[in-house]
């Protein structure tokens, strides 16, 4: 699957005769309209990224104390998005902030981040219900990433019981998402064409 996938907008239905004049029926205008639209809407949603990702390593500069071009103003490739569908700004600012942490502490940023397990989760949801213990991953990742969001499910739901039924289940989940979805590219030092080398498709 890809970002755009506009083929059977440009496939005509049938065999054209192409030495004969043919006039562009007003249906394939309004697809042709629809892909430009779907091009402008990727193009700024592509710039929006940047723009947060800068804001984001401005922040991490300021929060770990880096005043020259050190690590964190070198990790722009690694905030590089790996899901299909388009992350809200909330979700890529915290995929963001926890890429940056790492690197400001020197540990690996080949792994999962909690943006990443919680798209994927929510990307499930929404195909079919989550089973008990896939929904206890999820309310513990949105818990641990959105405390202030999350707050509330407490009101609705018995978090805890949900932790001390399944728990164990979710343990095992988050352990293969963390895994599944881990980024062999994703290093400090990687260059442009070392990422795109690596082929990435990104996540579902």
């Amino acid at each position: 699957m890809t970002i755009l996938e506009h083929s059977n907008l440009c496939a005509p239905d049938s065999p054209r005769d192409y030495h004969s004049p043919c006039d562009l029926p007003a249906a394939s205008l309004t697809e042709l309209d629809a892909l430009f639209r779907d091009m402008g809407d990727l193009i700024e949603s592509t710039l929006d990224r940047c723009t947060w990702a800068e804001d984001e390593i401005e922040a991490a500069q300021l929060r770990h104390g880096e005043w020259k071009r050190g690590p964190l103003w070198n990790s722009f490739r690694l905030l590089r998005p790996t899901h299909q569908r388009p992350w809200p700004e909330l979700v890529y600012r915290a995929h963001c902030q926890e890429l940056l942490n790492r690197v400001a502490a020197g540990t690996d940023t080949r792994s999962a981040t909690d943006a990443e397990k919680l798209a994927v989760l929510s990307a499930a949801s929404q195909a079919a219900p989550l089973n008990s213990g896939a929904e206890t991953l999820y309310l513990r990742i949105g818990i641990r990433l959105f405390p202030d969001i999350f707050d509330g499910v407490a009101d609705v739901l018995d978090v805890q019981a949900y932790e001390t039924v399944h728990g164990s289940r979710a343990d095992d989940y988050e352990a293969q998402l963390t895994r599944k979805l881990a980024q062999p590219w994703r290093t400090n030092g990687t260059t442009a064409n070392e990422v795109e080398q690596q082929h990435i498709s990104p996540q579902e």
